[in-house]
């Protein structure tokens, strides 16, 4: 009767640990979802970067240049990146 009981035993074990193991994964999988999925933030631009425009919202860089993007984004057409200052590219609108 042991010996029954033994055998049933192996054989339901690779089951029982695989759904045990999958539910793990499933659970690490749902919080790093929910965790990729937060709003992003522009945390690499400093707040006097930015200006509020009516009609664009939020863009970065000089407004007063005839290159800038007028984007949250990206600060111009020929150097995204910045800076604004020191720019040779720079022309006032």
């Amino acid at each position: 009767m042991l010996d029954i009981v033994i055998i049933l035993f192996l054989g339901i074990m690779p089951p029982i640990l695989s759904l045990w193991m999958l539910h793990r994964f499933q659970a690490n999988q749902r919080q790093f979802n929910a965790e990729m999925t937060l709003p992003l933030q522009l945390k690499a631009l400093p707040p006097a970067d930015m200006t509020r425009i009516d009609g664009f919202g939020y863009v970065i860089g000089k407004v007063s240049c005839k290159y800038n993007a007028r984007s949250p984004y990206l600060r111009c057409a020929i150097n995204p990146d910045g800076p604004c200052q020191d720019c040779r590219h720079y022309e006032s609108l």
